[in-house]
């Protein structure tokens, strides 16, 4: 594979990643979002390859809402659920902490966030991304900042008390 291709598909996963917060779901994200692509005889471009993630996982992300359903196999997961190293390394991280903040975010906010923070995208480039506006995408990271912040104050302090 192609080296660009293969870092492409790389960026499309680690993307994926952040909307789901789940590395099979990610994984089953970019498959469908690539397939499409391909189909569509689309650009091999990060934008178009995150728009077509984006859009299938708001599309899941709905139908779920509409009917909800239980996989027999997320709840074995949940019953038997380790701590997967494979998804902290993939996340960059190994701290529970950062894991557990970033869990207490909406997927927006994450993806807001993975877009700024790790791609390095400007406002004005995640709100093409996202179809937000640019005061609502520059107001979102910064809540988002304070929570992950706050976050972090509040389990100081637990630590702390532990210790």
């Amino acid at each position: 594979m192609p080296e660009l291709l293969t870092t492409l598909l790389q960026q499309g996963y680690r993307y994926a990643l952040s909307l789901t917060h789940h590395a099979t779901k990610a994984e089953d994200l970019l498959q469908d979002a690539w397939i499409a692509v391909i189909q569509a005889n689309g650009p091999h471009e990060k934008g178009y390859l995150f728009s077509a993630i984006r859009s299938r996982f708001y599309n899941l992300h709905k139908r779920k809402q509409l009917v909800p359903m239980v996989a027999l196999e997320s709840i074995q997961e949940s019953v038997h659920e380790q701590h997967d190293p494979a998804t902290s390394i993939q996340y960059g991280f190994e701290d529970p902490r950062l894991e557990s903040a970033l869990a207490q975010l909406r997927g927006i906010e994450r993806e807001v966030l993975y877009l700024s923070a790790v791609e390095g995208y400007t406002a004005q480039e995640i709100t093409a991304i996202t179809g937000q506006a640019r005061g609502t995408v520059l107001s979102m990271l910064s809540r988002t900042k304070n929570k992950i912040q706050r976050h972090f104050i509040a389990n100081a302090d637990k630590a702390v008390l532990n210790d």
